[in-house]
């Protein structure tokens, strides 16, 4: 029973879903030169940052104007996971597994968020499937939390936990309260994960995912990718 994670980053010049390897690129004119360095989306033995960053630059100014002059931008950008694969194990009936997994990221000048959403539920090769929990009271969607404890509501869920005020969704402010990953497979809406408007330092955030089956939960392997989209803010 698995989860694979995918990150995907946007950082001011750069947009796009990165593959298990991503080569280089430069984009460069008279007065700029930005380099991407190669990136690794499956660290090993330990996670590595995923950078985006402006470098080489060649004069102290993009452009002057009477009036103004930009100067060059020093923000820089990262994003890392603790790990790209979340195993649930064998699972078994009314017995909930629950894995965390860590998110840290640096700030550029003026914030930045990270979005997220699942390709579809977990899902077998027989394309039978774990749903994702509606919680005890039927109330949880992506956008809603609720409390999930009871054994007897089955499926599939996640709720985030920082020390860092506000970085999180308030909602989960409550104990056992959990959501459900926006479903890409029917078109919802990518929902916000993480929200800072620090200027600067590192955020960090646990991502606690939880799966439950019934006793008429048909055997196989599951599994889906979870995607989270981290845009720096302007």
């Amino acid at each position: 029973m698995k989860t694979k994670l995918f990150i995907c980053l946007l950082n001011y010049l750069f947009i796009g879903l990165l593959p298990q390897h991503a080569m280089a690129d430069t984009i460069s004119n008279n007065n700029y030169s930005i380099n991407v360095d190669k990136i690794n989306t499956n660290p090993q033995p330990s996670p590595q940052p995923q950078v985006l960053g402006v470098s080489h630059m060649r004069n102290k100014t993009f452009t002057t104007g009477h009036n103004y002059t930009v100067k060059n931008s020093k923000d820089s950008f990262s994003i890392n996971l603790s790990q790209d694969i979340i195993d649930y194990g064998i699972l078994s009936s009314t017995n909930p597994v629950l894995r965390t997994s860590r998110i840290a990221f640096n700030n550029p000048s003026a914030g930045a968020e990270i979005l997220t959403f699942e390709n579809h539920p977990l899902q077998s090769s027989t394309n039978d499937r774990i749903q994702n929990t509606s919680c005890d009271n039927g109330a949880c969607t992506p956008i809603t939390a609720a409390t999930w404890t009871n054994t007897l509501t089955y499926g599939f869920g996640y709720r985030c936990d920082s020390n860092q005020p506000d970085l999180c969704d308030t909602q989960f402010i409550h104990a056992d309260y959990y959501k459900q990953y926006p479903d890409d497979s029917i078109n919802q809406e990518y929902q916000l994960l993480l929200l800072s408007q620090e200027t600067t330092g590192k955020e960090t955030a646990q991502i606690t995912d939880k799966v439950n089956i019934s006793g008429t939960q048909k055997t196989g392997t599951y599994y889906n990718s979870i995607t989270y989209l981290a845009i720096p803010n302007f």
